[in-house]
């Protein structure tokens, strides 16, 4: 004999639940690419993630708004926002999505598969993650890391992670935030460099040096260091200019040139002298680095873990700016 376990006869509230919401939504694709679009604030890029057209995204959107008669998105020359309906619906979706992955990952951990996710810089996972991971993973064989990477500022959004690490945070009552680290900039080469060439103290202007630049709009360019810590003026110095901050150290590193060393990411290379500093002086420009969670997302124990973890680590990497 067999039993039958149809949970839509024995739970019609359910059931009707379920028609309803679908009665609602032209199809389930469409909350998934709306979520992203408001996400992202862009077609484009939720097209990306979904690896669609951008025109896919915008039939499925308009398609949205035709059954709901609302408009969740205000289409204009410079991009797109969100109307107030727009709003009400993302943040009910992305509270929905969050209680959701926290279930998965739940059901995952009870099968001994911890995952912790992390938004962080490329240049970050590249430089100071990967040469710490097999200790971390020695220390904590049951937690998978997972990594979000930015190109750019760590300003990354919060979705499906369990941790960001920005630049100079304000989160507001919606996010928890602990100090990492102060943004201390220091200049770096190669040790067959600075033989080759020499330190920045020895010299009185700069013709003999290539300064390695991050091409775009920077909050502290060259000149604006060289200035705040008293070296010499940059003119006459050869410049390299690089798009990504992961490949400037590596140019760094392979004697190209002087590059900005923010200290939380070139601290490892300077310990075991992949690079070393050009001169003795450096910038501590009163901003910091922070862990960021956001506080809708339970915090589970293996992201504790890693957070206590990062914040021990960044603790020893400042106290090595003073031996």
């Amino acid at each position: 004999m067999t039993t039958s376990h149809d949970n839509s006869k024995n739970n019609p509230i359910g059931k009707d639940r379920a028609m309803s919401l679908r009665q609602l939504l032209p199809s389930s694709g469409a909350l998934f690419m709306f979520e992203a679009a408001a996400r992202l604030m862009s077609f484009t890029a939720a097209a990306h993630e979904f690896n669609v057209t951008q025109s896919a995204i915008s039939r499925m959107i308009g398609r949205l708004e035709t059954h709901l008669g609302v408009r969740l998105f205000l289409r204009h020359p410079a991009g797109i926002d969100l109307t107030e309906e727009g709003r009400i619906l993302y943040k009910a979706i992305s509270n929905g999505f969050q209680q959701v992955e926290v279930a998965l990952e739940d059901l995952s951990e009870r099968n001994g598969i911890q995952i912790v996710t992390i938004s962080v810089s490329s240049a970050f996972a590249m430089h100071w993650f990967m040469p710490r991971f097999d200790v971390f993973r020695r220390e904590f064989p049951t937690i998978d890391l997972r990594f979000q990477l930015i190109h750019g500022e760590p300003d990354g959004s919060f979705h499906g992670v369990d941790f960001g690490i920005h630049f100079n945070p304000h989160p507001g009552p919606d996010h928890h935030s602990w100090k990492l680290i102060d943004e201390i900039v220091v200049p770096v080469c190669s040790p067959g460099y600075l033989r080759a060439h020499g330190s920045l103290d020895d010299c009185n202007d700069l013709r003999h040096h290539t300064l390695v630049h991050l091409s775009g709009p920077l909050r502290i360019p060259w000149h604006s260091f060289l200035a705040k810590t008293g070296y010499s003026d940059p003119n006459g110095a050869k410049s390299l200019i690089i798009s990504d901050y992961a490949l400037l150290i590596q140019a760094a590193i392979k004697g190209q040139g002087i590059a900005l060393g923010w200290w939380h990411v070139v601290a490892n290379e300077l310990q075991h002298d992949g690079l070393v500093r050009a001169g003795n002086q450096y910038l501590r420009t009163g901003d910091q680095y922070c862990l960021v969670a956001t506080s809708s997302r339970p915090m589970r124990k293996s992201a504790v873990i890693l957070k206590d973890w990062l914040t021990a680590q960044m603790a020893q990497i400042e106290a090595q700016l003073s031996e």
